[in-house]
């Protein structure tokens, strides 16, 4: 089975080559950079906000699940449009069954890349829906996307 570990600093490298020598090879290394920020947080609660203004007032005040029209609901369905669901395994230890569900992926666990590739399909999907969403110059979602020749 394998074993998943986060390393946050260099000083911890220690860590993973004593766990490289107890598991052995091969193993997977994946580099993944800094973890989603509170600004780019921060811009996605606000436009699940004016997503769902955008609705409210175009007279959707709920979804077909009988959901509320508010960023709440916005979030989940966004994430499930764009990050979809992982699977997560329990296990009953009374009897030992392992059963399987499925759960939204949390952005909490997302890079700031990961974040920004997220926050890039919402604005897209918004934009081809036509909701403008605001976009204040100094974000890091547009000093981003600034950055890779995607905005003026």
């Amino acid at each position: 089975m394998s074993e998943k570990m986060r390393i946050n600093s260099v000083a911890e490298m220690s860590i993973a080559t004593a766990a490289m020598r107890a598991k052995g090879f091969p193993c997977n290394v994946a580099i993944t950079g800094a973890g989603r920020t509170v600004p780019q947080n921060s811009l996605l609660h606000m436009w699940c906000a004016e997503i769902a203004t955008f609705f409210v007032r175009m007279g959707k005040t709920t979804f077909a699940s009988g959901d509320p029209m508010n960023d709440t609901h916005i979030k989940r369905n966004l994430k499930q449009t764009f990050l979809g669901d992982r699977v997560i395994r329990d296990i009953n230890l009374k009897t030992g069954e392992i059963t399987e569900r499925y759960e939204l992926r949390p952005t909490s666990g997302l890079d700031k890349g990961e974040f920004q590739a997220f926050m890039t399909c919402i604005d897209k999907w918004a934009n081809d829906h036509g909701i403008y969403l605001t976009h204040p110059e100094d974000s890091e979602y547009m000093k981003y996307q600034r950055e890779q020749g995607e905005a003026a």
